[in-house]
């Protein structure tokens, strides 16, 4: 069946495009992963493929063209979805590099700053991250951490991103794990994090229709139950859309 969300769902870390990571293999499982997105409410992703040991600005031009093909993809088969084209940035030499000379694929807009998705390993925090993100800061980017909750030191100690997040590291945190779908630890924290408030947008982080698929709602509901309706529908639609706006400029008028 369906979800027909109350308000269409903006995914923010969606792994769609084929053969280029961890995501599907051939443009037909590409299509199916864009289908179920969309059956379960989603109306718009931006598609965040890793971006990590080499250089952003040549990615970024295979990409794109892989971006029109698969819009062409889900035209033909009929799917209203929309999609767009940023990246999941491995915190590195390289990410440094690429916000140097610009070359880097935005996650969308927070304010008057551009968002740019990053990653860390899932062990620990890097070592000196808070004096990086306010270098970040200081050049108008917003980082935005994806699914912090997989991080062994902040399953262990949610508190640890306290001064990351006051210093304007954002947080994505997938909905999977915030349903149980992503183990027990993933799950505690990530319901840690939602309840000090650090929780900026739920995504899916989908990357198939097994493993890891396309699926907000039950993350929406279990957000509901601990911050309330209302803020579940800003951590799942309003504010993604507020980002990616820039994407899709209708959203801005929304």
């Amino acid at each position: 069946m369906a979800v027909l969300p109350l308000h269409p769902f903006v995914d923010l870390h969606l792994h769609a495009l084929p053969g280029v990571d961890n995501g599907p293999a051939s443009w037909s499982a590409a299509v199916e992963l864009c289908v179920q997105a969309a059956h379960n409410g989603v109306a718009h992703a931006v598609l965040t493929p890793h971006f990590r040991g080499k250089s952003y600005a040549e990615r970024i031009v295979r990409l794109s063209s892989r971006l029109i093909r698969l819009r062409e993809a889900l035209t033909d088969r009929g799917l209203a979805m929309e999609v767009a084209l940023a990246g999941e940035c491995r915190f590195d030499s390289f990410l440094h590099q690429a916000i140097q000379s610009g070359d880097l694929p935005w996650l969308g807009r927070w304010d008057d700053d551009y968002v740019v998705l990053i990653e860390f390993s899932d062990t620990r925090l890097p070592a000196k991250i808070v004096p990086a993100i306010e270098w970040m800061r200081a050049r108008r980017i917003r980082p935005m951490l994806a699914h912090p909750e997989r991080i062994r030191e902040v399953q262990a100690m949610p508190d640890v991103l306290a001064p990351l997040v006051a210093s304007g590291l954002l947080l994505q945190v997938d909905a999977d794990a915030l349903a149980g779908g992503r183990g027990p630890y993933a799950q505690g924290a990530a319901r840690a994090l939602l309840q000090r408030g650090w929780v900026g947008v739920l995504a899916s982080n989908a990357h198939d229709l097994v493993r890891q698929p396309p699926r907000i709602e039950p993350g929406r509901i279990a957000a509901a139950e601990i911050v309330g309706e209302a803020l579940s529908w800003e951590l799942v639609a309003h504010r993604p859309a507020r980002i990616a706006a820039m994407h899709f400029p209708a959203l801005a008028q929304a």
